[in-house]
């Protein structure tokens, strides 16, 4: 039985997705917006976000998804358009989990509350086409400083760079304490700025749609996530060695962890470059 509602409401998505590439209107669909208590004042505008009437200062990414400064009622924010899911997701996004729009727009008020700083989140909006989640959007405050990908060889100092180096562990220690374990840690995911406190850096987070809340990250789960910055084999030493002091782990179960995660990346690199090449090959021949 399950399954012959299953195949009723597949079909019924490839048939409703034929109608709207051919027609492209918009009486069949329908938009759910969130907007924070703080940023009612915008509904509005907000609301045109998904027609495109806005005014866009800056793109910062226009890969899988959409990243741009924009300009609603005189202030800049970011929207975020998502990648639009496959059918596969999209109906999983409809009956089994939540969008990655909800999600992050969600993580970021769970991670402000636990005092991790993170842009401000102003409203998702998730946008269905004949009953079936369609697009997702995101909009935050704009956040201005740099990311870490943003680094240049050269930049900082020795010193400089070891005490960003020193001030990163303690972030990342410190997300560790409150039971937050983010999935995509990557340098483009992490801005940087000067803590005029205590004369080091601290962080922010963003693209947050992916983590987990709630246990204690195992230090293989945070080797993981170190893997992830694409730490250089000069820095790598003393960046584990900083992260084994200040968790009281020992350093070279901390080494073994993350050089495997490394490996085994290197290894799935070089068998996909080598699949990739076996099927040039093939096409080549034909």
């Amino acid at each position: 039985m399950f399954g012959k509602c299953f195949c009723i409401i597949l079909q019924k998505t490839i048939l409703d997705e034929k109608v709207f590439y051919q027609c492209g209107t918009k009486q069949n669909s329908h938009m759910k917006i969130s907007i924070h208590p703080d940023y009612r004042y915008l509904e509005k505008d907000l609301r045109q976000i998904v027609s495109g009437n806005y005014t866009v200062e800056k793109v910062f990414c226009k890969n899988r998804n959409i990243v741009e400064k924009v300009v609603l009622g005189g202030k800049p924010f970011v929207v975020k358009t998502f990648k639009r899911p496959t059918l596969a997701n999209c109906l999983i996004y409809t009956f089994l989990r939540k969008s990655k729009a909800r999600r992050a727009y969600e993580y970021a008020l769970m991670l402000l509350e636990k005092g991790v700083k993170t842009p401000f989140p102003v409203a998702y909006i998730e946008v269905g086409k004949h009953g079936f989640f369609h697009t997702g959007y995101l909009v935050t405050e704009y956040f201005d400083a740099p990311t870490l990908s943003q680094i240049v060889p050269g930049q900082f100092s020795h010193e400089e760079l070891s005490r960003l180096g020193s001030s990163f562990v303690r972030f990342t220690v410190g997300l560790q304490e409150k039971r937050i374990l983010p999935l995509d840690y990557n340098p483009g995911n992490i801005f940087y700025f000067k803590d005029e406190k205590n004369g080091g850096y601290d962080f922010a987070l963003t693209d947050i749609n992916r983590m987990r809340f709630g246990r204690v990250p195992l230090t293989r789960s945070i080797m993981r996530s170190f893997e992830q910055l694409g730490v250089s084999s000069e820095h790598l030493y003393k960046f584990l060695l900083n992260y084994s002091i200040e968790r009281g782990v020992d350093l070279d179960f901390c080494m073994y962890q993350f050089l495997s995660f490394r490996i085994r990346k290197k290894i799935r690199r070089f068998m996909k470059g080598r699949l990739k090449e076996r099927v040039e090959k093939r096409k080549g021949v034909k």
